[in-house]
């Protein structure tokens, strides 16, 4: 949905409009990292060989806290973790944010005038995507809604227990707009095997790039 700056006189109309960017995970991809989060993520230097190993590199990074890129063009973040966007919601429009910059990265495809359930399908498609192989999510819980800055929001996540890690799919806060805008990611870190799920609100604050 666009919005429309009325202007002044002799200045152009400056259309604000929300943006769905993707890079889908593929068979391929699950199951690459369904192995990984079979991995002690307390160890840099093991993660990072199993992730050589797959032909990720950073190369082509888009942002330079890009610890590897996907052979698909995913960016991923952690040294203790991984913390992998696989969708962006987000504005294109003023001074903020005027080009596309997700939409703009290899691998990765962008919907103009999209909403959120075009971001919230993207969501679901990357949980069905790793129910194929881990069966149903072990937890899977919606937030109720929230107010934040950017607005009222039900966020839906799904987490399964790994040798001692937690592999969620679910949205967080973008960083990179200085949590203006959305982002959906698959997460990996060390998660005890007796310690409960969070609640669903809890999750934001568990899924951090770390």
């Amino acid at each position: 949905m666009s919005e429309d700056h009325l202007p002044e006189d002799g200045e152009d109309a400056i259309v604000i409009e929300n943006y769905v960017a993707d890079c889908p995970i593929d068979a391929e991809l699950a199951g690459q990292l369904v192995g990984l989060a079979d991995l002690p993520w307390r160890d840099p230097d093991v993660t990072s060989r199993a992730m050589r190993a797959l032909g990720w590199t950073a190369d082509g990074a888009p942002t330079d806290e890009t610890r590897f890129v996907t052979a698909a063009g995913h960016a991923v973040y952690g040294d203790y973790c991984l913390y992998m966007p696989f969708v962006h919601y987000y504005t294109v429009g003023g001074e903020l944010w005027p080009d596309d910059f997700w939409g703009s990265q290899p691998g990765w495809s962008s919907q103009p005038d999209a909403g959120r359930q075009d971001f919230e399908a993207c969501v679901d498609a990357a949980i069905d995507r790793f129910a194929e192989r881990l069966g149903p999510p072990e937890w899977d819980v919606r937030t109720e809604g929230r107010n934040i800055s950017i607005g009222s929001f039900s966020w839906r996540y799904a987490a399964w227990r790994r040798s001692g890690n937690i592999l969620v799919v679910g949205p967080t806060l973008d960083g990179y707009s200085y949590s203006q805008d959305e982002e959906a990611v698959v997460y990996i870190s060390e998660f005890a095997q007796n310690r409960p799920f969070p609640a669903a609100a809890e999750f934001l604050s568990l899924m951090r790039a770390a």
